[in-house]
């Protein structure tokens, strides 16, 4: 009876090692798509913040160029360093500002949307190309009382 044990002991010897080898690559890829959605969900996130502080910026500027110029400002300041966007790639576009001369009407809005690419080079395997381009929009209030003419 031992004999019969002991040759079913050594007849298992490895299966181990096989079984690792055929899991491991799937909790490979499962780990990369677990990185890869937290990589865009975080980038995401920054993109987010980084177009609510752009449109209240551009809200406060008293010309289209320093409404351009605020919104930038923002952004850059908000996706610096310690984001995963590319350096220089970060972009804000205004809309909606009020030409010079206009009345500013309650209700009256400015849109920034902010563009940025981000780095996804880890992740081409599962399909991501090098650099995803990632962009958030937002809307702030204009101040109808805030002078914007060259006479305040």
């Amino acid at each position: 009876m031992w004999a019969g044990l002991r040759r079913l002991m050594w007849a298992d010897r490895g299966s181990m090692s096989v079984e690792l080898v055929v899991i491991a690559p799937g909790l490979i890829l499962l780990l990369l798509l677990v990185g890869a959605g937290g990589r865009v969900v975080e980038a995401q996130g920054h993109i987010d913040g980084a177009a609510r502080d752009a449109a209240r910026a551009a809200s406060l500027g008293r010309s289209a160029g320093q409404a351009d110029a605020f919104a930038l400002q923002a952004a850059e300041a908000d996706l610096g360093s310690s984001s995963w966007c590319a350096q220089g790639s970060v972009t804000a576009t205004v809309a909606g500002f009020p030409a010079v001369g206009q009345a500013i009407l309650p209700g009256d809005n400015v849109t920034v949307s902010v563009h940025c690419n981000v780095n996804t080079s880890p992740f081409t395997m599962l399909g991501f190309n090098p650099t995803t381009a990632f962009t958030a929009q937002a809307v702030a209030p204009l101040d109808p009382y805030m002078c914007r003419t060259g006479a305040c």
